[in-house]
């Protein structure tokens, strides 16, 4: 229980992103600019923020006797790198990162190391964080290159749809899901993350059929998100028997 605490309090600040946008209007001239020092902060912030997820998922299936010690300490760096956003404008958002954080450092500390998980179920997490990793750093900075010049040209509460889908992308909702699943690995419930990985898999060709809208790809397959549908295919499938063998514990 303290575990899914600990991993539930690790991803609430990129699910409670959302709220922290911050709108500046419209201005005649140029827009206020953030301090070099304040942008260096925020990343660094951020980046911690998304990568503690992550680290407790490897942990969890790879050193899951390490989880505890080894989990509250990156939980604890998080927490630091989050309280340097006092120093900024960004000072209302640093106390809900620090919070989780400290929540996360305190479950950690006082939950139980647990046996690690069979190797081949650690083996097909680890790709499904990974495919979700490598999805989130596309859509985030190769969103302008061309990268993603295929959409379905959708429109009303389709395309409204979509643009909360691109929300989720850049806030880290889809990595959070798929580390929540690997450290939760070994229950029952696991599986059901794949469900959820396959929201953005299948969301623009289900619009697009649906909509009757077109579609700017060379075919419908290049409207699938194929890493999210390989990751919530592999993430459905992890209980599967010849997954569940086990095996001797790493």
């Amino acid at each position: 229980m303290l575990r899914v605490l600990a991993i539930l309090a690790a991803t609430a600040p990129n699910f409670l992103s959302v709220f922290m946008i911050r709108e500046f209007g419209w201005f005649a001239y140029e827009p206020p600019q953030p301090d070099p020092l304040e942008v260096a902060v925020a990343m660094v912030a951020r980046y911690a923020m998304d990568l503690l997820p992550v680290v407790l998922a490897f942990l969890a299936l790879w050193a899951p006797r390490r989880l505890p010690k080894v989990g509250a300490a990156a939980a604890a760096l998080a927490l630091v790198c989050s309280a340097l956003l006092l120093t900024t404008d960004w000072e209302t958002d640093a106390w809900v990162i620090m919070s989780c954080h400290a929540v996360t450092v305190v479950a950690l500390l006082r939950t139980r190391a647990e046996q690690g998980v069979p190797r081949q179920r650690a083996v097909v997490w680890s790709v499904v964080v990974l495919l979700a990793v490598g999805q989130t750093l596309v859509r985030t900075y190769a969103y302008d290159s061309g990268v993603l010049a295929c959409w379905s040209q959708l429109k009303g509460t389709w395309a409204l749809a979509a643009m909360h889908l691109d929300t989720a992308h850049f806030s880290s909702y889809w990595l959070s899901v798929a580390a929540i699943g690997a450290v939760l690995a070994g229950h029952r419930g696991a599986p059901f993350f794949g469900l959820v990985l396959l929201v953005p898999a299948l969301f623009h060709p289900v619009a697009w059929y649906l909509s009757g809208s077109g579609h700017t790809c060379s075919s419908t397959l290049a409207l699938f998100d194929w890493p999210f549908l390989i990751a919530g295919v592999l993430a459905l499938l992890s209980h599967v028997r010849r997954i569940d063998q086990p095996v001797e514990p790493h």
